[in-house]
């Protein structure tokens, strides 16, 4: 499976969440919710806005993983 951010390769972890949940090097460990899924068709993620957000989402609540969704994903700016 590719990493949702960056395309890395990242892993897959089963989760019971309505979305997605995975484990890439460059990105950690996060989810995106169902509803960014069904948005996102070729839109892309901005990924350095979106890492620094996943990290501070991980300073403050150390033992949840990051969920993006509706009102926190960080699209890339359109060209």
């Amino acid at each position: 499976m590719w990493c949702l951010i960056c395309s890395e390769d990242a892993r897959h972890i089963d989760s019971a969440m309505d979305g997605i949940e995975l484990i890439c090097p460059e990105c950690g460990h996060f989810g995106v919710s169902g509803i960014v899924m069904r948005e996102r068709n070729e839109r892309k993620f901005d990924v350095e806005r979106t890492r620094v957000w996943l990290h501070r989402e991980r300073e403050i609540n150390p033992d949840r993983c990051p969920v993006i969704n509706s009102s926190n994903v960080i699209w890339a700016s359109e060209p």
